[in-house]
């Protein structure tokens, strides 16, 4: 009877495990799913209309449903390790034995490290291709030797990543680097070869990413929540009167070159000829936005743009103070990391616990106690990280320096523009992937709401008497009680075989910080869009922007095509 009982008590424990598990991983294949489906309507809003290539398509909403997939998996990964542990004794569950917690960590390291792989493969290999592929389009040229042509361009991007791997693989960290004695640190050193040499590929494509971070995603948390509140220049009747003036001066020039030849025997001058055909043609390209303008009145997406307005600008205002908040906590950690790290940049800038407090992450380690609430908030958040870096990139341009190579606008992005903008997205979110877990909400990234029994009597660890010695994990914690989340032990361990890699990134953030106050103060004084320059951009076509292009500064401002 007793051994009946035992059983069903097994069974129990065993159930309720599985539907842990089963519903964290199920909630996460549902965020895939929606993830997925907002990668495609994504990419066809912003592909152009005219000039697409399936390839490209495919590619950029591969590439974006996959990295958007992988950041959103922390979330589930701190769910798991948080509900191993009882937070009412601070110690395991019955049901969380040795096997169990590591066949739950196995299973988290297999998605994330099968992710990283393929992130890898795409940024090496899919993207270039694709991009190569598109760019040998000719007329006389068959597909095998498109193919072949695009293989070896993409030939330096796959050694570039093989050497990684190679370095990554002989490199040996040297456990003396970390000053401290803590079974943490031991099993982080004590890392495969095979996981180092990930590690490393994938610490490369974050430095990479922390540049898009600072570049795009740094302006873009100003200028989108700021844009909303200050909302943008509709189609006006100042719109309809500044463009019939440029048309009246224009008309009025004709004229003066006309009243100059009125004699039929006298012929145009050369000079004259040419400035006669730029005029006329400026003439035709200004009749046509004047046409646009007024017909843009009449539509009914600006109509139900302006009744919703009161709420773009509520919007507008609580992004606002979530981008205070994120600012907020990064110049936190980021004074914390320096002020307490447990061993400075000899190991990346680690910290065991926030000693400062961290508004976000105080937010959601409250709410990682009502799963999937804290799931969702914080899929949201990497939307918005994700949208902002959108919106900078549709701000400033997909560019080299100071040279602009393609615009990301709506319906009107070339195959080109949105390989290029995918492995942007996709460099972003990697870069996320480390501020979000170090930086934005440290400790509910690296145990969530796990906490330990801090007092042992006869190596008997019981706080039935002392309640308040059950506190929160950190890295100087029982590892047999506390584990750390797949991500965190990823991210530690890059900064630990590769404390430079850590350098990098604690001072990569001072630069987002930087960015971040200037795009504000930016974002500030410039004037709104004007919403109908950005439309007129996407209806006039190459042979028009080359005829504005030879017509001077002047008419280039008017119009709004003058970056």
């Amino acid at each position: 009877m007793q051994n009946q009982h035992w059983r069903h008590f097994c069974a129990a424990i065993s159930y309720k495990m599985a539907v842990l598990v089963f519903g964290a991983w199920a909630t996460y294949i549902i965020i895939c799913v929606v993830l997925f489906v907002f990668s495609i309507v994504f990419t066809n809003y912003y592909q152009d209309k005219h000039d697409s290539e399936r390839l490209a398509t495919v590619v950029a909403i591969c590439s974006l449903a996959l990295c958007l997939s992988t950041v959103a998996l922390f979330p589930v990964d701190i769910f798991l390790v948080s509900s191993t542990v009882d937070l009412h004794t601070g110690l395991k569950h019955e049901w969380a034995t040795k096997e169990v917690v590591e066949g739950i960590v196995h299973n988290l390291k297999f998605v994330y490290y099968g992710s990283y792989g393929l992130i890898a493969i795409f940024c090496a290999f899919i993207i270039p291709f694709a991009y190569f592929y598109f760019e040998e389009l000719e007329e006389e040229q068959t597909n095998s030797q498109r193919v072949m042509a695009a293989l070896k361009y993409t030939g330096f991007f796959v050694a570039f990543i093989l050497i990684c791997l190679l370095f990554g693989f002989i490199l040996r960290p040297s456990e003396t680097a970390v000053p401290i004695d803590l079974d943490f640190f031991k099993k982080l050193l004590s890392s495969s070869l095979g996981e180092n040499s990930i590690s490393f590929v994938i610490s490369i494509l974050m430095v990479l990413g922390m540049v898009v971070f600072i570049c795009y995603t740094a302006p873009g948390l100003s200028f989108l929540p700021i844009g909303m509140i200050k909302g943008t220049n509709k189609v006006s009747s100042v719109s309809n009167a500044e463009l019939s003036s440029l048309l009246k001066v224009n008309r009025e020039k004709q004229r003066i070159i006309n009243a100059k030849y009125s004699d039929p025997t006298k012929t145009m001058s050369r000079k004259d000829a040419r400035q006669f055909e730029i005029l006329r043609n400026e003439e035709k390209v200004l009749l046509r936005q004047l046409r646009l303008a007024t017909e843009s009145r009449s539509k009914i997406w600006n109509r139900i743009m302006f009744i919703l307005r009161p709420f773009e600008l509520i919007i507008g205002f609580m992004l606002t103070i979530l981008t205070v908040v994120i600012f907020a906590s990064i110049f936190l950690t980021c004074i914390d990391k320096v002020k307490n790290s447990i061993c400075g940049k000899e190991c990346g800038y680690i910290i065991n616990h926030p000693d400062i407090f961290n508004p976000l992450n105080f937010i959601f380690l409250k709410a990682s106690k009502y799963f999937p609430i804290d799931y969702f908030f914080m899929v949201l958040l990497i939307l918005y990280f994700f949208i902002s870096t959108v919106y900078g990139v549709i701000s400033i341009g997909i560019r080299f320096f100071w040279v602009h190579l393609y615009r990301f606008r709506k319906n009107s992005t070339p195959p080109q523009g949105l390989l290029f903008g995918a492995i942007l997205f996709m460099l972003s979110l990697l870069a996320l992937n480390y501020t979000l877990t170090m930086v934005v909400v440290p400790q509910y990234a690296q145990f969530g709401s796990q906490k330990y029994c801090n007092h042992t009597i006869n190596e008997d660890r019981n706080c039935t008497e002392y309640p308040q010695l059950i506190v929160p994990c950190d890295v100087t914690a029982p590892t047999d009680i506390c584990t750390p989340t797949v991500i965190s032990t990823f991210i530690h361990r890059i900064t630990l075989n590769a404390p430079f890699f850590g350098v990098i990134f604690y001072y990569a953030h001072w630069g987002f910080l930087g960015v971040t106050l200037l795009g504000f103060m930016y974002a500030m004084i410039r004037s709104p869009n004007n919403a109908l320059y950005d439309d007129l951009d996407d209806e006039i076509d190459e042979e028009e922007q080359r005829l504005l292009a030879n017509s001077g500064r002047r008419s280039r401002v008017a119009i709004g095509i003058d970056d």
